[in-house]
């Protein structure tokens, strides 16, 4: 009967475990598919990367540089783990960057490498890391500018900003702090990074310009504003509230500093730091809150 059947075209019925397996093993095999689809499309991602990381390797090895010869400090290598954690944590989300985003990204590290050869090494670094940056976000699909202020925050720019800004920011510290106190009751006159009390001059230093509290509010802000999802409007004003609350919050410390330097009142030396921690956490708290904080 079988050769039968086969002779004039025919096939025997299959058996029912068999029709209803049939279909069940060809979603199976589809599923299968599409997992080492997508499996090599983030190993491509995760290559292209790499190797564009390696080929930007001269401007790694100078920041590796600046941040164990002491002349910066290392904070950056807090906002390069970050980084790291994150894209860990968000790696199943990895997928192949669009053509233009490859496109920016080379151009972006030849400019680094032309750059390295006619300007500071710390504007190339900030080139480079660019470079990466953009092809990293469109490999994630997240919004770009929070995950980029983290790997530009991961680069030894403390010492610049000293340079740049901290002499500005002392003296608005100042002003600042001596309209407080004058509020208080002392009359206190502010002159250039310095405050004039009594026939005393109280210093605004190096530290007490704000720079440290403004990276750290700055980190904080970028990290919430990347796991919030945050777009580039949201976590540029992020950024703004957090240099806003910390140039208050520095503002407040340098008052209250003012008060034992003068020897208005008598604290004991182990004050000094407290007030300088009660400051960071005073101007943490509201960050957090405004970063978080979800409209409607």
């Amino acid at each position: 009967m079988n050769a039968l059947n086969a002779r004039i075209g025919r096939r025997l019925p299959s058996p029912l475990w068999l029709q209803l397996a049939a279909p069940a093993a060809a979603d199976l095999h589809a599923g299968r598919g599409h997992a080492v689809t997508v499996f090599a499309r983030r190993h491509r991602a995760t290559t292209l990367i790499a190797l564009l990381a390696a080929a930007l390797w001269p401007h790694w090895s100078y920041v590796a540089q600046r941040m164990v010869d002491g002349s910066d400090e290392p904070w950056g290598v807090v906002a390069l783990a970050t980084v790291a954690v994150l894209l860990w944590r968000d790696r199943t989300e990895f997928a192949l960057p669009p053509r233009a985003a490859l496109a920016g990204g080379a151009l972006l590290a030849v400019a680094a490498a032309i750059a390295s050869l006619t300007l500071p090494d710390l504007a190339a670094a900030v080139l480079a890391m660019l470079a990466l940056g953009v092809v990293l976000v469109h490999a994630l699909r997240r919004p770009a500018a929070a995950l980029l202020a983290l790997l530009l925050l991961a680069l030894p720019i403390v010492a610049s900003l000293q340079f740049y800004f901290g002499y500005p920011l002392r003296v608005l510290a100042a002003w600042g702090a001596a309209q407080l106190l004058a509020a208080s009751g002392l009359d206190v006159t502010p002159t250039g990074a310095s405050l004039l009390w009594n026939g005393r001059t109280v210093l605004v230093d190096a530290p007490c310009a704000g720079i440290g509290m403004l990276w750290v509010g700055s980190y904080t802000a970028a990290l919430l504003s990347y796991l919030n999802r945050a777009d580039a409007r949201r976590t540029a004003v992020n950024a703004l509230m957090a240099g806003l609350v910390v140039l208050l919050a520095n503002v407040v410390r340098n008052a209250l500093l003012f008060l034992p330097e003068a020897r208005v009142v008598g604290w004991p030396a182990a004050a000094h730091d407290a007030l300088g921690l009660a400051a960071f956490a005073a101007a943490i708290v509201p960050i957090v809150l405004i970063t978080c904080w979800r409209t409607r």
